[in-house]
């Protein structure tokens, strides 16, 4: 009786033993899923992290050179300006002088001419400043101008309105309209190919 006792005392440890080693195992291989398991989480998150950092740092890289960009445009532009002031600057005390010593009439000539084309009307007269005056020589050549240019026929007179800067303003009999050939409207007109050229220039 106390054998079969002991038998079964024993096979019962043995059962108990078997288990626990079963389930000792067993944990052990979840434990190490687990931990596989975190790690990848793990890895996957600091991977996601470090594409997060990397963006911001893209951006941010990004924004810099824009900035940077946005400083060299603004600077060539002050350039720009600077130069183009200086040149038109240079340009008045030019006209200043040539208008002093009659150097302009050519020039004032072509601008009747110009001015009386884009007015468009058989008779027209012409203002004009006191630095710069024009007679009735200049006007016979702009009508000889206007007639070689275009084969049309137009008088023009001297109008007792003057302006204030130097330039023509042609107009209608009527006044009602005219065309501005003044030296800053000429100027405004080809600005752009004026600041084309000396950005040209300063790239050189």
């Amino acid at each position: 009786m106390i054998e079969n006792s002991n038998a079964l005392v024993s096979g019962i440890i043995d059962d108990a033993e078997k288990k626990a080693s079963s389930i000792i195992a067993e944990a052990k291989k979840e434990a190490a899923q687990i931990a596989e398991q975190a790690k990848d989480e793990a890895r996957i998150k600091v991977e996601a992290e470090q594409r997060s950092i990397n963006l911001r740092l893209t951006q941010l890289q990004l924004k810099e050179e824009s900035a940077k960009r946005s400083v060299d445009r603004l600077s060539e532009i002050r350039k720009l300006d600077s130069a183009f002031t200086a040149v038109m600057d240079d340009v008045g005390r030019k006209i200043d002088e040539m208008a002093a010593d009659g150097g302009l009439r050519d020039y004032l000539v072509s601008w009747i001419a110009e001015a009386a084309i884009g007015l468009d009307r058989k008779k027209a007269k012409v203002s004009f400043s006191q630095k710069a005056p024009v007679d009735r020589t200049m006007l016979d050549e702009a009508e000889g101008l206007v007639k070689k240019i275009t084969g049309a026929e137009v008088v023009l007179s001297l109008d007792d309105k003057k302006v204030g800067e130097i330039g023509v303003i042609v107009s209608s009999e009527d006044s009602k309209v005219s065309y501005n050939n003044l030296l800053s409207t000429r100027i405004r007109r080809y600005g752009k190919d004026i600041k084309k050229i000396i950005q040209e220039e300063n790239a050189k």
